[in-house]
């Protein structure tokens, strides 16, 4: 069949007037293009085997993603945290920032120039609001923790992702971004850095700082409780004797990536920062993945793009966010947690969007053309979320705990009911058949 949606043949239905998101034909098509066709040409054949196929893989692929964040990421993220001496709250809203939101990256980077669609600002805003929200719960109701934070930080990075929004709908307002726009998204993002560079000064200036207890006093390979795993620890360790039938199946289940892990990745007892660039890669294409995967078990089973983008994907991309929050507040560094989440979505918008299109924008020499509509709507949604999850702290004095959980929780609920209300009651639940013969031959005699 001709029509698969390689990148081709979707450019050539641009340049003849059609849009991936709103293709319209005269009172023959009414129908939007289906989410599966920003991947590759596979798997686009509706089978009910290929659906469970992709959905057993995706969950494996979430053990994997747990494996590198748990033994790999945040180990290494706390060796350099020691190392440049920095706070939890900055390492969490750069670094820890940056890595986990690396598939958001690469995904605006296939969505710019392979695919050339809008699936790279979809991803980020999609998966903003679970950043913020599914975060908070998870760190809130299934650690066990109850984290005291401080309020500088999190009213710091509430109000740069606050920035960033405003930016971001300032920019594609007229369904354009130009060259100096894409500049400027990146401009901020280096002020931003350099205000968290200079943050502990920021600080004095506003109030008095309470010693150094937000830094790390105590190095990370010499600590007995928790240490760091060798190469041959990695790979040659398994259940004790005795243990419970359940313990060794669930180590059995595991050990194909815990050894596919070790021989890839270095020992973060190495050259950490090495070790932290290979888990960024193993990060962002296990969740690249996830997003393929689980966009091909929606399509076989007959959820909507929409739902399915508001729903499923937005967790699949946020999971590197979610386990290695979850890990470093069960450590006990809860500043770090909410600034990554925080964080991650600034990067998003400001780097993960702003470096493509720009790069774009200079080798084409012309604007990029986004699909804007529903953008006052999303922007909305974004602003709301992180002004209830700031008011959900006001509350509990920033104590990260079940109250702020529970609240997130039901808030972001709230969220699905109204998005998954607002996509039916514009239409944009109708979808093309990608396998439908009339349809094909259609498209062929309209180009």
């Amino acid at each position: 069949m001709f029509f698969g949606g390689d990148a081709d043949f979707q450019r050539l239905l641009r340049e003849s007037g059609f849009d991936r998101s709103d293709l319209r034909g005269e009172a023959e098509l009414n129908c939007t293009l289906p989410a599966i066709l920003d991947f590759p040409n596979m798997m686009r054949k509706k089978s009910i085997a290929v659906a469970l196929a992709c959905f057993l893989i995706s969950m494996y692929l979430f053990i994997l993603l747990a494996i590198v964040c748990d033994d790999y990421l945040v180990p290494s993220m706390e060796r350099l945290c020691y190392t440049l001496r920095m706070t939890y709250d900055v390492a969490g809203a750069t670094f820890l920032a940056a890595a986990t939101s690396a598939p958001e990256l690469f995904v605006a980077f296939i969505g710019t120039f392979i695919t050339e669609g809008d699936i790279g600002v979809g991803t980020i805003v999609g998966s903003s609001v679970f950043n913020v929200l599914g975060i908070a719960t998870v760190c809130g109701i299934f650690t066990g923790v109850t984290a005291k934070l401080d309020w500088w930080p999190i009213s710091r990075d509430s109000m740069w992702y606050l920035a960033s929004i405003t930016l971001l709908g300032i920019v594609l307002i007229d369904s354009k971004v130009m060259w100096y726009e894409a500049t400027i998204m990146l401009i901020l993002y280096f002020i931003y850095l350099t205000t968290l560079v200079f943050d502990r000064r920021l600080q004095r200036l506003c109030r008095s700082l309470d010693g150094e207890r937000e830094l790390m006093d105590e190095d990370p390979m010499l600590r007995e409780e928790d240490p760091f795993k060798t190469f041959r620890e990695h790979l040659c360790s398994k259940p004790e004797k005795g243990s419970p039938c359940i313990e060794v199946t669930w180590w059995a289940i595991k050990y194909p990536a815990i050894f596919i892990l070790a021989i890839t990745t270095p020992s973060v007892r190495t050259i950490f920062f090495f070790t932290m660039l290979i888990a960024v890669l193993w990060i962002s294409g296990i969740s690249y993945l996830l997003s393929w995967f689980l966009t091909v078990v929606g399509y076989n089973i007959g959820i909507p793009d929409s739902i399915m983008g508001l729903t499923v994907l937005a967790v699949g991309t946020s999971v590197p966010e979610v386990v290695s929050s979850y890990i470093v507040t069960r450590k006990g560094y809860g500043s770090m947690a909410m600034c990554n989440a925080i964080g991650s979505n600034t990067f998003d918008i400001f780097i993960c969007l702003g470096l493509p299109w720009l790069l774009k924008n200079l080798i084409k020499g012309q604007p990029i053309l986004i699909n804007s509509t529903g953008l006052t709507i999303t922007a909305a949604m974004l602003v709301a979320t992180v002004v209830l999850l700031y008011a959900c702290f006001l509350l509990t004095k920033f104590t990260l705990g079940k109250p702020v959980g529970w609240m997130s929780l039901i808030t972001y609920i709230l969220f699905l009911v109204c998005a998954i209300a607002i996509e039916i009651t514009q239409n944009k639940l109708n979808h093309c058949d990608i396998e439908d013969n009339a349809y094909t031959n259609y498209l062929h005699q309209n180009l």
